[in-house]
């Protein structure tokens, strides 16, 4: 898997996590905060409740008989006018022997039946609060609407029913959750693909032209007899330049291709052995002062080896392979390339191993660390070549290794499934 698509899994992964998380979250919050709201909602009317348990104690107390009539501390009436609320005590035999503010609709006598009714619901339309007194039944009433009392019961059926809903209501918000990150993800992984795509593409278009006019007048100075040597000399090195920049450009593209699937690889079985050749003749063809010279080995079945990809990408490979270990060595070294199989291993079966080494001075520490580290979508300040070699492996199944060669260098070993 290539390292842009890691990324994104990753990313991925992450919105779902945190999308599931968000939204249970969010459904126990909000269930908290209705339950709570309505359970309290009593306690949130001016710091002035309608019904407040501890009041309507302390009045059970408080209302006491003195020389043959009730009476209630001047505190606690005041308590009561000032939020609208009147009181009354009944006897065992339903009558009202003491009442405060009576409003003139509340009846002086009560019946068992009576009785039930309001201490459970209303008490013509007043919401009460009643309490066991030592004569009787303490009533406190409220004005008419000042609040909602109504108990509530259900059978363990709807409750069942109720924790099922509640259960699909949260993944219910999970999946609207997920699938809103996902598609923001996905809005905002194409405007970024799409913007870093376009902009490659045109970088690689503006700066391709330019290169080939210079590249052409370039050899034709370096072919001009009527030139000086020297002359020729700077101008068949600017050629040389010109020719790496025009890799670079290359690579680029196919770096940028490899990364969003856009680069066909065909599936197709390859021969590496005649690749592994002509890269290698070129590489000696250009070597004009004989400075890297390029050694080929290949096994006894290395003609038969067939993997299975694109030949042109198999090609560029190799090409970055061997051009590297020149352009990091000016001072010179040798390049080998071997082609054979990888020993038999348990459960798997032996596959193409192309190894490319030399004996120069290394990549560096570096360089190393950054070839060995997990793939991902972001491209390298430097050793762009060494990535595309990396993901053109990847692409065709298969893995590149990179490593100090024995005795010092570089060594680089492709391994890919055979076809």
């Amino acid at each position: 898997m290539s390292g842009p698509v890691l990324a994104r899994a990753r990313e991925g992964l992450r919105i779902v996590v945190f999308s599931a998380l968000f939204a249970l979250l969010a459904l126990v919050a909000n269930t908290l905060v209705l339950g709570t709201f309505v359970i309290a909602a009593g306690s949130l009317h001016d710091g002035a409740p309608p019904f407040s348990s501890a009041d309507v104690d302390d009045l059970v107390g408080e209302l006491v008989l003195e020389d043959g009539a009730y009476r209630l501390p001047d505190a606690a009436i005041e308590g009561l006018r000032s939020r609208g609320q009147w009181a009354m005590l009944i006897d065992d035999g339903g009558e009202v022997v003491w009442g405060l503010d009576l409003p003139p609709d509340v009846p002086a006598s009560y019946t068992m039946a009576d009785v039930a009714s309001f201490t459970r619901w209303y008490l013509n339309d007043y919401p009460v609060v009643t309490r066991v007194h030592g004569d009787g039944l303490l009533v406190v009433g409220s004005p008419k609407g000042s609040a909602w009392k109504y108990s509530y019961s259900t059978d363990m059926s709807s409750v069942t029913l109720s924790l099922a809903l509640f259960v699909a209501l949260l993944l219910a918000n999970m999946v609207v959750a997920i699938m809103v990150a996902r598609a923001y993800a996905r809005r905002s992984w194409a405007e970024r693909d799409h913007a870093r795509r376009e902009w490659i593409a045109a970088v690689s278009h503006d700066v391709r032209t330019p290169l080939t006019v210079a590249m052409a007048e370039a050899d034709t100075l370096a072919r001009d007899e009527g030139l000086g040597l020297e002359q020729r000399r700077r101008a068949d090195h600017v050629v040389g330049k010109v020719s790496e920049v025009a890799a670079l450009v290359t690579d680029l593209n196919v770096a940028n291709r490899l990364s969003y699937a856009m680069e066909p690889v065909e599936a197709e079985p390859v021969a590496l052995a005649p690749i592994v050749r002509s890269v290698a003749a070129e590489a000696i063809n250009d070597d004009a002062g004989d400075a890297h010279p390029v050694e080929v080995e290949l096994a006894e079945d290395a003609e038969e080896l067939r993997v299975r990809g694109d030949a042109a990408l198999f090609r560029r490979m190799l090409a970055n392979l061997v051009r590297n270990s020149a352009r990091h060595n000016p001072d010179g070294c040798t390049v080998r390339i071997s082609l054979g199989r990888t020993p038999r291993r348990l459960f798997r079966k032996p596959r193409c191993l192309l190894v490319v080494e030399d004996d120069g001075r290394g990549l560096g520490a570096d360089m190393l660390q950054t070839l060995r580290r997990a793939p991902s979508g972001e491209l390298p300040e430097h050793g762009l070549g060494l990535v595309i070699v990396r993901r053109i492996a990847a692409a065709c199944g298969g893995t590149a290794r990179f490593s100090d060669a024995e005795g010092g260098g570089t060594r680089c070993e492709v391994e890919l499934p055979s076809a």
